[in-house]
């Protein structure tokens, strides 16, 4: 098979996570095909598996026309010069025109429907720019490989007409395998992660609940990661009002490198979003062997299986009280947790794409 993948407006952050490791996922599920890569003049904004073709594709011009052109024109001419056998959007919004009928099926990764399910969370300009792209595009794939059982169930309730070719492509967790070793220092205190850098993902709720069990709790420190300026001005300032400013270590964007030696390092992870398409703090943290705190989300539940503190809401209270739970957590415990992780496998991400793509 020859795939191209269209990733042209994949930029750092969760689609380019997502990408490389599917993509590194395919070498193992079938070394034999031939895979292509659409990037723009920028490069590939991940690292891309030796053997793999990269392709620029420019635009002749700059500004929202030349982006517009990018995702449009410019990948369907470089998609039909290739010939493949299919093509898959890394995004949904990418491929507007179609990649022509010589370019063999189309499908595209689904990562949620956040922008219609909790919309204060985003601009009116972008809501009604994924309304109308997304759902453009979702009408002409052959195939929508939604990242979760709950993205899929999303779509199939809010665009049932859309969903009929949907399938859920679960991520994987086996990608940490192959994180460094965790470095001890006994006299290091323990700490815990948690992430800043989205609304979802509860900071605010973090803080508040960290305070809350630093009060049973003398030894403990919180990481909290991914963090612009003017959040952590305000972070810093409500930490200082809660008395545990020594506590909380308050952290900027990480490189691959610095994010994983802090993740590998954490004794606990805090994960209370309050809405995933996956999840994949949680699901590797449980690879790992750390304990985790999740909020009741849906796509938490498939990801943690039932192996994760769940707190019963946001409140300092529950959460102090889910944190106390997931410290708790015996050895047998969270092994079975990181066996119940052995399902989610970039092979078979990969795989189920791939069917998908070749009719079968």
């Amino acid at each position: 098979m020859h795939l191209v993948v269209d990733a042209v407006v994949v930029r750092a952050g969760s689609s380019a996570i997502v990408i490389e490791h599917l993509l590194r996922g395919w070498t193992e599920a079938a070394p034999e095909d031939r895979v292509t890569l659409l990037v723009d003049a920028a490069g590939p904004a991940f690292a891309v598996p030796e053997g793999y073709e990269v392709v620029t594709v420019a635009p002749p011009f700059g500004g929202p026309v030349g982006a517009m052109w990018l995702r449009s024109f410019g990948v369907r001419r470089a998609a039909r010069a290739l010939r493949p056998d299919g093509v898959l959007a890394a995004v949904p919004a990418t491929g507007l025109v179609g990649y022509g009928a010589d370019t063999g099926r189309r499908g595209l990764i689904l990562y949620d429907l956040r922008h219609e399910l909790r919309p204060h969370q985003f601009s009116r300009g972008t809501r009604v720019s994924r309304r109308v792209s997304w759902s453009w595009t979702m009408s002409r794939a052959d195939g929508i490989y939604t990242i979760s059982e709950r993205t899929l169930t999303d779509l199939r309730e809010r665009h049932p007409r859309l969903a009929r070719p949907g399938v859920a492509a679960q991520l994987g967790a086996d990608h940490v395998d192959a994180w460094p070793t965790p470095t001890t220092d006994d006299a290091e205190a323990p700490y815990a992660l948690a992430f800043g850098h989205f609304g979802n993902k509860n900071a605010d709720a973090v803080i508040e609940g960290w305070a809350q069990f630093c009060r049973t709790d003398d030894r403990w420190r919180l990481r909290l990661v991914g963090m612009g300026s003017a959040d952590r001005e305000a972070a810093t300032a409500r930490v200082a009002e809660l008395g545990v400013a020594d506590r909380v270590e308050l952290m900027p964007w990480l490189d691959d490198q610095q994010f994983q030696d802090c993740f590998v390092g954490a004794g606990l992870v805090i994960f209370p979003s309050d809405f995933e398409g996956f999840g994949l703090p949680a699901i590797e943290a449980m690879r790992l062997g750390i304990p985790v705190v999740v909020s009741g989300d849906p796509a938490l539940a498939e990801v943690t299986g039932g192996h994760a503190a769940v707190t019963a809401s946001t409140s300092p209270e529950d959460l102090a009280a889910a944190v106390t739970e997931a410290l708790a957590l015996s050895p047998e415990q969270l092994e079975a947790g990181r066996r119940f992780t052995d399902h989610f496998a970039w092979r078979r991400t990969a795989s189920v794409v791939r069917s998908s793509l070749l009719g079968q």
